[in-house]
């Protein structure tokens, strides 16, 4: 990625000094600065506690035979966080889940790992890749990880995946092994029936100033040629109409009140306020005419079979409330401008006949490559027109097309500067068809991060590979697998992987919680944690349909080893125990019990005691090691013994919910 200096010299793109000091972590020359300040043989080496690694790391599985371990010895000893190179630790905690005797260095740290000087082994290996070291080092996740959504201990590369997956990069190009066979985009059918121009205007001038986490990016287009495209894409008519009659007109207020019941701001934002996993509503009422909302609300897997939004269980005048309040109360008054210079106001008037307006619009549809991300009628073979990005490593800086520009000519800036202001480099000769994304220059740097990562990472024994089982197939059959699609429950969870991760895994939910209550959870769920924006939707559940849901997960979500750990009887010495362990180790400082405690964890007695709750055999495993079942937990490492764990739990299931008078017994 772009120096330090590169950053400042960069004046189309100005940088800030925290986004140029994550540049300069991953520009090879900056980098060897850093860890050339105290480096070397002369500096005196601290003495730690941990043991000394080998001088030498031969991995032969990943042709592994690194010396960087003759200087950088002390690596795991945590008492030397503060010491100088190379005698620091390291950082973070991913050397206690990727051992140096087992990976080695140079597969994730680049360089030429049998060179005896330092300024040879901070240097690229024949063949191989050069040195990285901070955030740079995360590209080199993808070898072994090279689907997972996010990374426990790679934040940048994390991030930068889902910057390129909301951004349907792969639209255009070819990127790794990812070569999708759906268009992510809505389908543009009939388009013209269920959107308002004046809104299509405004989307496609600029999605951005539309809605803040728009996926959609921003062509720079004049208003005549926004108008072109409106005109075209209103000629997409037909199909078949929501049938709107046995819908009364609807109650805005009460339907405002159904929406903060379904908590659809876990996935919708309204006006930036809320979720980001799907379109902001705040201005919906703008977009969409009352057909079509209430086509979405009332027959929503009818209207759209992929959409990851669940079917509510609204009846007809339910639906219509909700309808009023979304077409009624989030709608923007700007639309209804009466300027008469406006754009909106010289919609279909930039041109002199609507013949050619529609024909300029649909050159322009197909030259901005607009079906590579949406369906349409008549649609044309769907064709990659960008790089092929799977080889991106492979480029050379002499092959790259630098403009005017005077950057440094790495293939770190050059992919970095492309992705925050893609039409830095465009000169005559080279008419660039990128759109920008308007990403900030921290997110552009994690995007690099992350596709440089993506193209023709090493291959490595299959034993090293940890695959991405996100986009499997569930296998659940029965009335509890047409349940689990009918509300959607995968797109929040996931079930060991399979699935997506906005909420905790469901995996072994069956060991966690007690059917029961389970049960009435699902029936009417409440707030668990407060501090927590995601909540879970009220989908008013039959009694019926929670009990399914419930015995589904009860009996088919389990994980064996964990139910044996519930098998005990406590004692009263253990809950004696169990009670001062919780004292001593201040769990009150988040968890609730009664009206005291915090509010980071979720309380033990509000809503449903802890114990009438938890499968006892999930808390005792939960207590010995929170960070087994949930690596990014917030909950310390206590290393409580078997012993105290079972205590522990004990204790726990002794608390019941407060008495009217606010004590807890």
């Amino acid at each position: 990625m772009p120096s330090s200096a590169s950053s400042a010299g960069a004046s189309r793109l100005p940088v800030p000094a925290t986004a140029a000091r994550r540049a300069a972590r991953l520009a090879g020359a900056a980098a060897f600065a850093l860890l050339a300040s105290g480096c070397g043989s002369g500096t005196p080496r601290p003495v730690g506690g941990a043991p000394l690694l080998p001088e030498r790391l031969v991995v032969p599985a990943l042709a592994v035979n690194d010396r960087c371990t003759s200087c950088h010895r002390e690596l795991l000893d945590a008492s030397l966080k503060l010491a100088p190179q190379p005698h620091t630790t390291h950082p973070g905690g991913l050397l206690a889940w990727h051992p140096p005797e087992r990976f080695g260095c140079t597969p994730c740290h680049g360089g030429d790992g049998p060179a005896t000087s330092e300024a040879r082994a901070h240097a690229a290996a024949p063949g191989g890749v050069p040195f990285r070291s901070g955030a740079a080092t995360e590209a080199a996740c993808v070898a072994c990880h090279p689907g997972e959504a996010a990374l426990a201990g790679a934040p940048h590369l994390s991030r930068g995946r889902e910057i390129l997956r909301h951004a349907q990069c792969d639209g255009c190009h070819q990127i790794g092994e990812s070569m999708r066979a759906d268009r992510r985009g809505p389908d543009l059918a009939g388009i013209a029936d269920r959107t308002n121009p004046r809104w299509l205007f405004r989307w496609i001038k600029s999605p951005r100033d539309y809605a803040s986490n728009a996926r959609m990016p921003r062509y720079a287009l004049a208003d005549r040629d926004v108008d072109a495209l409106v005109g075209y894409l209103m000629t997409f008519r037909g199909g078949a109409r929501f049938d709107t009659t046995g819908f009364p007109r609807g109650d805005a207020n009460n339907g405002g009140s159904l929406v903060r019941l379904s908590f659809c701001i876990s996935c919708h934002a309204i006006n930036d306020k809320g979720g980001t996993a799907a379109i902001d509503l705040g201005r919906v009422g703008n977009k969409l005419t009352r057909a079509r909302l209430l086509a979405v609300v009332a027959a929503t897997h009818e209207t759209d079979p992929r959409t990851p939004m669940p079917q509510y269980h609204f009846d007809r005048s339910q639906a219509a409330d909700v309808v009023a309040y979304l077409s009624e109360q989030l709608v923007d008054a700007s639309f209804a401008s009466d300027d008469a210079d406006s754009a909106l106001m010289r919609l279909g008037r930039f041109w002199p006949s609507d013949a050619r307006r529609v024909d300029v619009g649909r050159r322009l549809f197909k030259e901005l490559r607009c079906g590579n991300c949406h369906a349409f009628p008549g649609g044309e073979d769907w064709v990659r027109v960008g790089p092929n990005l799977s080889r991106l490593a492979e480029k050379r800086p002499s092959d790259l097309p630098w403009g005017r520009t005077r950057f440094p000519h790495t293939l770190d800036d050059y992919v970095w500067h492309k992705i925050a202001t893609p039409h830095v480099y465009e000169t005559v000769p080279h008419q660039l068809k990128m759109p920008s994304y308007d990403l900030a220059p921290d997110e552009a740097l994690d995007a690099a991060i992350a596709l440089e990562g993506m193209a023709s990472p090493p291959v490595f024994p299959e034993r090293y590979v940890l695959r991405d089982h996100a986009n499997d197939t569930l296998a659940v059959e029965g009335e509890f697998g047409e349940l689990v699609r009918r509300y959607r429950c995968l797109s929040c969870h996931s079930v060991k992987g399979v699935g997506h991760d906005l909420t905790y895994d469901l995996g072994v939910e069956g060991s966690r919680v007690r059917r029961d209550w389970l049960a009435k959870y699902l029936k009417e769920p409440w707030t668990l944690r407060p501090i927590l924006t995601l909540r879970m939707p009220i989908f008013h559940l039959s009694d019926h349909e929670a009990q399914v849901l419930a015995e589904g997960i009860a009996t088919g979500f389990r994980d064996s080893a964990i139910d044996a750990e519930g098998a005990f009887t406590a004692t009263p010495r253990e809950v004696a125990v169990g009670r001062a362990l919780f004292e001593r180790g201040g769990c009150l400082s988040c968890h609730q019990v009664g009206p005291s405690g915090g509010y980071v964890g979720p309380s033990f007695t509000a809503g449903s005691p802890v114990g009438r709750k938890l499968q006892p055999g999930w808390i005792v495993t939960w207590l010995r090691d929170s960070h087994a079942l949930k690596p990014d937990v917030l909950e310390p490492r206590y290393g409580f013994t078997r012993d105290e764990a079972r205590a522990l739990a004990a204790y726990l299931a002794t608390l019941s919910a407060p008495s009217p008078g606010g004590r807890t017994p």
